[in-house]
């Protein structure tokens, strides 16, 4: 039995098994295909699953894609503030893609820079440290994919649609329609329109929130040509615009907003377009080619004209604009040398960010990041049961600021080494240097021309070294899993900012370090499967011998994780029932004087239903935070300003529905 979570794929491949033979089979082949069509698949360097399909959470944040995935977490509450953060590595310091093009970008203190639709999302797969030369960020790598035609397109089928409706009681209503299809035997495409209708939530208190109030729509076209049958170009366009009257501090809580500038509320617009264009070219082991070529905008827009008591350079319409262009190219070689077996991985990657803000009718600023790297990684199969992978990466950073132009760069390396102790144990290793230069300004404020770099800044360098086991056994019905890493990420030369005698300062702030481990321990028997994961992670500024802050002066250590996942299929009915829940524990590593991160555990229940006898529709039930816990996740805002408290509480209990039917 394979040791995946019992999703709707899960389910029908059991109902397959468990019917008598006499069971039309290509009737039951067709239900199964229809069922996983649609879905997103999660998978992730730190548990021990290979993939998980999670379209019972009818996400719709982030979070509900990522957070109980050990070592991850997803802080903000708000539509324009969803934040990922590993091993409490915050976003800025992740490589996170969409499709290929980079989401980097550093837009307001008060938002996050992610702005990205989860019922789009195909799989998304999470580095949990930095452990390749293939990826740049210091924490680590998130990279999401969208659906295609291809994915939706069931066997013989040439057209599709597919409507989905979805309802949560606090408090949004949202839906989407797919038009998708075999245009001829080398062309498919694939029209996706989405939206989402958010009222303000009430949190575990019973307290009804301010400035949540809002739209999402999102409209993506994806065009694929296959010329032959080992290439493909594929074409993405994704329109995304979030609209509403919102907080003018969205990551805080109504409270604070309420102390700080009553109930006034600014009219935002919050915009992402992505262009991106993806060949793939698979020549078997002498070449397996991708090139990815795009263009990531991202626009803030924000009508503060009427906020008071407010700055009055700010009391006007004003707008920031991300701008990332660039390509990657990675090419893979399998051959044999001294008689061992090589996995060359090769290529390099450009990104050009333009961050550009304007005042009114004030001048703008405009300022460019341009970055390179060329990297060549070399997995080396020593025996059948011993591997061992060198990797080094040349990276070169030029910032184009208003004040400051100055050009980083550096070589790092990576080691890492598996050694297969028998069939179901795996001993791993990797070591990892690494680097990054000194940003750009936070984009919407527009103080470009006050912003400096310290006369003595040098690049942030560092090194991520991590080991464990993989473990995985399966006797008759049952199986068995287990994945533990340690872990341990030195910072040398941490990179922050300060705003002192009216400037801003980009300097280094000693030297930092992260440890921890990451535990996930799985179980399936029959119509049932467990997970139950731990994770841990320390931080400590060995110069000042105080916690890591976070841009906001909080700490950003996080509390110590605990998740439970279990699953139930009832063969019998098409229905598939879940509960997952999350137990964090009290955060103490904090500045002195200032309030711990509180613990909090927080419980959902889902059920998903396919029927048989209806092809293509599927209910799906669930119930998030079903015991209306009143908790902040650690990598969301808490603690206070200006005497008030920020606390960016969850939504309170949340009972969701949706339904899907596809033809």
């Amino acid at each position: 039995m394979s040791p995946l979570r019992r999703s709707a794929l899960s389910l029908a491949i059991a109902s397959i098994l468990t019917l008598p033979f006499t069971v039309h089979a290509e009737e039951e082949k067709q239900h199964l295909d229809e069922m996983v069509v649609w879905g997103a698949k999660v998978s992730s360097s730190s548990e021990f699953m290979t993939d998980e399909d999670i379209s019972v959470r009818q996400a719709d944040h982030l979070s509900d894609l990522l957070r109980d995935i050990p070592g991850v977490d997803v802080g903000g509450t708000h539509s324009v503030n969803q934040r990922i953060n590993i091993r409490g590595i915050s976003e800025t310091d992740l490589d996170i893609r969409l499709d290929g093009a980079s989401q980097y970008a550093n837009m307001f203190h008060h938002i996050g820079n992610l702005t990205l639709n989860p019922d789009i999302i195909k799989a998304v797969d999470v580095q949990v440290g930095a452990n390749s030369v293939l990826n740049g960020g210091l924490g680590g790598s998130v990279m999401f994919e969208t659906k295609s035609a291809k994915d939706l397109l069931r066997p013989g089928e040439q057209y599709g649609v597919r409507l989905f409706a979805g309802y949560g009681s606090n408090d949004f209503t949202q839906g989407s329609v797919s038009l998708y299809g075999q245009l001829t035997d080398t062309l498919d495409a694939l029209l996706y329109a989405y939206q989402i209708d958010r009222n303000n939530f009430k949190d575990g208190n019973g307290d009804e929130t301010l400035g949540y109030d809002g739209t999402v729509d999102d409209i993506m076209l994806k065009l694929g040509w296959e010329p032959t049958a080992n290439q493909r170009l594929q074409f993405t366009y994704d329109r995304y615009r979030d609209e509403g009257d919102y907080n003018p501090r969205p990551d805080m809580s109504t409270t604070a907003n309420h102390g700080l500038t009553q109930d006034q509320l600014a009219p935002t617009n919050y915009d992402r377009d992505t262009f991106s264009a993806r060949y793939h070219l698979n020549q078997g082991d002498a070449l397996d080619l991708s090139v990815t070529v795009y263009q990531n905008r991202i626009k803030l827009t924000r009508d503060e004209s009427a906020l008071t008591p407010w700055p009055p350079n700010r009391q006007s319409v004003n707008t920031a604009e991300n701008i990332n262009t660039g390509t990657t190219i990675l090419a893979v070689s399998e051959m044999n040398l001294g008689g061992m077996a090589h996995t060359l991985s090769y290529g390099g990657e450009g990104n050009i960010q333009d961050s550009e803000n304007e005042y009114g009718s004030q001048p703008g600023n405009e300022e460019t990041l341009t970055s390179w790297a060329l990297y060549l990684e070399d997995k080396i199969q020593v025996t059948d049961a011993f591997s061992v992978t060198p990797g080094v990466r040349f990276d070169t950073v030029d910032r184009d600021a208003v004040t400051s132009d100055q050009t980083f760069d550096d070589i790092s390396w990576a080691l890492a080494a598996d050694y297969d102790v028998t069939d179901n144990l795996t001993l791993f290793a990797s070591t990892r240097s690494l680097f990054k230069a000194p940003p750009l300004l936070e984009t919407f404020i527009n103080y470009q021309d006050i912003a400096y770099l310290a006369d003595d800044i040098k690049a942030q360098t560092g090194q991520n070294t991590q080991g464990g086991f993989r473990w995985q056994y399966n006797q008759g019905q049952s199986s068995y899993g287990s994945t533990i890493t340690i872990f341990k990420t030195q910072l040398n030369d941490y990179l922050t900012s300060e705003y002192s005698a009216g400037q801003y300062v980009f300097l280094n702030n000693g030297d930092a370090e992260i440890e921890g481990f990451e535990a996930s321990f799985f179980y399936g028997y029959d119509a049932l499967t467990a997970k139950l994961s731990y994770s841990k992670s320390d931080n400590e500024n060995t110069t000042n011998h105080a916690p890591v802050l976070a841009a906001n002066g909080r700490s950003s250590d996080v509390g110590d994780s605990i998740g439970l996942t279990l699953d139930y299929s009832l063969y019998d009915f098409d229905l598939y029932l879940g509960y997952r829940g999350q137990f964090v524990l009290e955060e103490d590593n904090v500045l002195p004087g200032t309030p711990v991160k509180d613990s909090y555990d927080v419980h959902n229940i889902y059920a998903q239903w396919a029927p048989r006898q209806l092809d293509g529709f599927i209910l799906t039930f669930g119930v998030d935070n079903l015991l209306d816990e009143a908790y902040v996740s650690h990598a969301s805002r808490s603690g206070t300003a200006r005497g008030l408290d920020t606390a960016d509480l969850e939504p309170g209990r949340n009972i969701k529905l949706s339904a899907s039917y596809q033809f």
